[in-house]
């Protein structure tokens, strides 16, 4: 009887335990194509690791507005007008003028102190020299600052016709003036005197500047002669 109960007890666990495991739920077969598609493979984790760090973070736009860049170096004209020359002396042509009031950029100077070159208003692309040695103008800036023009192409000078029928002498350069010649000079400041009147004295002085014709017309005595042409050479 004890042997009967026994077989009956394991008969009865088997039972159990065979109900417990065909109870469990099989997943179905697109519940387990579900969650393998919902899941990334380890080469396509990798490869979107990888686009997304050779995706360039765009950079943002920083817009500047430009600034003005004012020249280092300005005049202003007072007083009066100023005359715009071709070189840095007043030898040279007057060109232009800077109007009263007006104000320009120093573009260079000069070796020959007190004067600069600037771009001349009135004749784009043109430029020439101002005197800053006068009342005529105020510098602002440093000029020191500016390249300096070593090298300034000399001007082209005049001649002295000396129309008398006495020798003449012109200092400083001590030239000579036969009567009736004319002698080719550089701009400057001269004066000339009668050599055949007693105490050589002064019949002229004269700023010789660019492209002229100066006439000697009086003697040391006071006499007034016309001009023939032309004269020697």
């Amino acid at each position: 009887m004890l042997k009967s109960s026994k077989i009956y007890f394991l008969i009865l666990m088997l039972a159990v335990a065979t109900q417990a495991c065909s109870s469990a739920p099989t997943p179905s077969p697109a519940a387990t194509k579900s969650a393998t598609q919902s899941q990334p493979s380890a080469i396509e984790s990798s490869n979107v690791a990888i686009s997304l760090a050779q995706t360039p973070t765009p950079t943002p736009t920083i817009e500047v507005a430009p600034s003005a860049i004012l020249p280092a170096v300005m005049v202003t004209v007072v007083n009066g007008d100023l005359s715009i020359r071709t070189g840095p002396d007043l030898s040279f042509d007057a060109i232009a003028k800077l109007q009263d009031g007006e104000t320009v950029a120093v573009l260079a100077r000069s070796i020959m102190d007190g004067w600069v070159k600037i771009q001349i208003p009135s004749q784009a692309g043109e430029t020439g020299w101002i005197s800053i040695q006068t009342n005529y103008s105020i510098v602002t800036g440093n000029l020191l600052d500016l390249p300096r023009i070593d090298v300034v192409e000399w001007n082209v000078g005049s001649y002295l016709n000396n129309c008398t029928t006495h020798q003449m002498i012109v200092k400083p350069s001590n030239i000579i003036l036969q009567p009736q010649s004319r002698v080719w000079f550089t701009p400057g400041t001269y004066s000339v005197y009668d050599l055949d009147v007693d105490g050589q004295p002064v019949v002229a002085n004269l700023t010789v500047l660019e492209h002229r014709e100066y006439n000697i017309r009086k003697d040391g005595d006071g006499q007034r002669f016309d001009c023939p042409q032309p004269l020697q050479k």
